[in-house]
């Protein structure tokens, strides 16, 4: 049985792959204590391992011991969200970059088989037209974004030092279950918070920005596949390789709506070119505006 060590598994993604992976696999979770994310979206699923709170900014010194006979790593744990990168971006790069940068060096020195890098689709930027493919010049508008960028290349300088392998994942815009309700939530979450309280939705911009969006059980299925075949060096896009339009789903929740101020640094449009992951067999399945409506006639119901 492969033993796989998640950091950030109080998360979104983290808290996903517990549900799918832990009858599967011997799970190691990292994550910070309780913060802002973790207390609003509530406890953590149930599982047979408890979280190991630690946090990856410290000395390497202080986590290691996790690390012991670890086959994979799957680094989730970030900084994350465009507005507060703006003001706080000294510690976006502390988190993003020299963090996974130690834990990397870490998981050389104990052997680690393999290291998989959550990085994100932010860092195409908006300069590419047409879908984004992994060979792509990056481009990215705002200190998150360039914070996934350069943690890319310092851990690509770091794979001449070891064995471990690095593999890069570039998610596109991911949503489901676990989903982040709270301050920082994406246009998604908002969109079902404010519905469900019957208050109208709040559209950054003109509503024609679009998006891949990606269900997370496509995106389990797409790591799964790269565990088993991603080699040293391959990034991935993880995405569907269709946009749908804001608007549309504000739409297809509601037509109460106000528009507020687009972000800084926000892109326009993000696409990701799924060729490299389709070669091995992925195949999204589940298509955002169907998955919207089903929750949609939830909350109807529930009303």
């Amino acid at each position: 049985m492969k033993r796989i060590l998640i950091t950030g598994v109080d998360g979104f993604v983290g808290r996903n792959l517990v549900d799918a992976w832990m009858h599967r696999f011997d799970l190691i979770g990292i994550d910070l204590p309780a913060d802002l994310f973790s207390a609003e979206n509530g406890t953590l699923v149930k599982w047979h391992h408890s979280i190991n709170q630690a946090d990856l900014r410290e000395d390497s010194a202080y986590y290691e011991f996790l690390l012991a006979d670890v086959d994979i790593v799957i680094h989730c744990a970030a900084r994350t969200r465009i507005n507060a990168s703006w003001t706080e971006y000294a510690d976006y790069y502390n988190t993003n970059i020299v963090s996974s940068h130690s834990l990397f060096n870490a998981a050389q020195k104990h052997g680690v088989k393999k290291f998989i890098y959550f990085s994100s689709s932010s860092v195409y930027g908006n300069g590419i037209e047409g879908a984004s493919k992994e060979t792509d010049r990056l481009q990215p508008t705002n200190p998150y974004a360039v914070s996934k960028a350069a943690a890319e290349m310092a851990l690509t300088a770091q794979t001449i030092k070891g064995n471990t392998e690095l593999v890069i994942v570039r998610p596109f815009t991911m949503y489901g279950e676990h989903m982040n309700y709270g301050k920082y939530s994406l246009a998604i979450a908002k969109f079902l918070s404010m519905a469900e309280q019957n208050l109208p939705l709040i559209i950054d911009g003109t509503g024609k920005q679009r998006r891949d969006f990606v269900h997370v059980s496509d995106a389990i299925q797409a790591l799964e596949i790269i565990m088993e075949h991603g080699k040293n060096g391959d990034i991935y896009n993880i995405g569907t390789g269709q946009t749908v339009s804001v608007q549309e789903l504000a739409d297809t929740v509601s037509r109460r709506q106000i528009r507020v101020p687009d972000r800084i640094g926000a892109v326009d449009i993000t696409c990701a070119d799924i060729t490299r992951l389709q070669q091995l067999g992925y195949q999204p399945t589940i298509k955002v505006v169907d998955w919207l409506t089903a929750r949609v006639k939830e909350l109807i119901i529930k009303q």
